[in-house]
């Protein structure tokens, strides 16, 4: 297979399994919250904010290392085998930190011994992350995303299986732990085709990557702060009813916050070429990633607007424990889940645009420069969260989130901007805005007047694209040009 073929055919297998990956995640999603209730949710939500704290200290960047690594050292049995020992010794030590941590806190037993089990899970995970990036250097994502894929089909069979027959939150981690060992076990049985496994201990080496990891890992771990502590600091504050009201409408903006990454991550090498070898051709590529991302995140902040309520509904069910639950009060009015999914969804549109400026920041190399900002904006999320939850619970942690994502907004523009100047037209924006606004005002008539959200979602996609192609908002060639991308840059 020519190299051209093999670019073209990982991106392909990793658009599909991502596409493939989100719907089965969203399902288990609709059955999990159909089973635990409002409480269970949110001791749910609860374990796996825990848990994915720390994760980040079991990588400290390590993977993203890896991978840059292995396209520039000769020698990638060296690279695999020293970075996999590292990262093999921290998960067993930061894993088996937080299986012990969380009983220093006033949680229910059965959330703490669920961290514990979901440690091992994760242990697993970052063992299976490391063969990915070997599958990714070698285009035969294809394997990998099968694994996932097989993983995931997994952990929704069991927890369907549980739902039925009954079972406890340490049950449904059981079932994490069930997916991510499955997935562990195909893509380690086929690593060793591709690279020599097993141990390292070249210490000069390690304090290398170690170096170049650091600077990663600072950004993720105060990423993740600002991402996701607010759901942590909901539970120690309010209590585990309102994190699941939070965790309704925080679960679906964690998926569809994948979309801007899925798409941009395909046409990522094409844009770094273009950044190094300074081509005229950035500035119609960049614009053309606003334009395609516009398209996407308009109708998707419009639409769960509009259908916050059947949204909410359709994901947890019928019952009306998600859609009614309140803790708090505003202007009289009870606010539910359904009030958090229309605030955390304009977050999940600025998402959209703050993540194409990160992937040029680190195009450009100069992803060091986040690093101070991304600690503003955890200490920022922090000093919201410890103002507004006392005071207005899972309502504040929403408004801050959307505030804390703004601001990444505004300053992923500003490092870009610093470095490079990419200036942008507005008309396909208008023309998209313009689009959605219609969608949103069928969307509005004919849920209203009929109450199917299917029905309603098949005419919004109907009406949303008779109006882009009569505005003319994004021509035909440059959705040839996007998913071209990879291959035009072997050309």
């Amino acid at each position: 297979m020519s190299y051209t073929r093999k670019v073209a055919f990982n991106t392909i297998a990793q658009f599909a399994g991502k596409i493939i990956g989100i719907g089965i995640a969203l399902v288990t999603i609709g059955i999990l919250f159909r089973f635990l209730g409002v409480e269970g949710a949110g001791k749910y939500t609860t374990v796996f904010a825990f848990t994915s704290f720390f994760a980040l200290f079991a990588d400290i960047g390590l993977g993203w290392t890896m991978l840059r690594e292995l396209s520039v050292e000769k020698d990638q049995n060296k690279v695999f085998q020293n970075i996999f020992t590292m990262r093999l010794i921290l998960g067993i030590f930061i894993y088996a930190v937080a299986a012990l941590v969380i009983w220093l806190f006033a949680y229910t037993p059965d959330v703490k011994m669920s961290v514990g089990i979901l440690s091992i899970a994760w242990f697993f995970q970052s063992l299976t992350s490391n063969a990915v990036q070997i599958y990714l250097n070698k285009y035969r994502m294809d394997i990998a995303v099968l694994a996932e894929v097989v993983g995931k089909a997994c952990i929704l069979l069991v927890v369907y299986l549980i739902s039925i027959h009954g079972g406890s939150l340490m049950s449904v981690m059981g079932a994490y732990l069930a997916g991510c060992f499955v997935n562990f076990v195909i893509v380690w049985s086929l690593a060793g085709k591709f690279v020599k496994t097993g141990l390292a201990f070249d210490f000069v080496y390690w304090r290398y990557a170690l170096r170049q990891a650091l600077p990663i890992g600072i950004t993720l771990v105060f990423g993740y702060v600002y991402y996701k502590v607010d759901s942590l600091m909901l539970s120690w504050i309010q209590g585990m009813t309102d994190v699941g009201i939070y965790g309704a409408p925080y679960k679906l903006l964690e998926v569809l916050q994948m979309f801007p990454a899925l798409f941009l991550g395909s046409a990522f090498s094409l844009v770094t070429r273009y950044v190094a070898n300074k081509d005229e051709r950035l500035n119609s590529a960049f614009q053309k990633q606003f334009d395609f991302l516009s398209l996407i995140a308009v109708p998707i902040v419009i639409g769960t607007f509009i259908l916050a309520l059947p949204i909410i509904t359709f994901i947890t069910g019928s019952g009306g424990e998600f859609t009614t639950s309140s803790t708090v009060t505003l202007f009289g009015r009870e606010m539910t889940s359904i009030t958090c999914l229309k605030i955390l969804i304009f977050s999940v549109g600025v998402n959209f645009f703050s993540t194409l400026y990160n992937f040029m920041i680190v195009s450009l190399g100069k992803q060091k420069q986040m690093i101070l900002p991304t600690i503003c904006f955890a200490l920022i999320n922090i000093i919201l969260n410890l103002i507004l939850i006392p005071r207005y619970s899972y309502i504040g942690a929403s408004v801050s989130t959307l505030f804390t994502e703004a601001l990444v907004l505004i300053a992923t523009y500003y490092v870009s901007r610093r470095n490079i100047i990419l200036p942008l037209r507005f008309n396909v924006f208008g023309k998209v805005l313009l689009s959605g606004i219609v969608m949103g005002l069928s969307c509005w008539g004919v849920y209203y007047y009929s109450g199917g959200l299917i029905l309603t979602l098949l005419v919004a996609i109907v009406v949303y694209a008779i109006m882009v192609t009569v505005l003319k908002a994004l021509p035909i060639n440059t959705l040839k040009n996007i998913f071209k991308a990879n291959q035009s840059e072997t050309s």
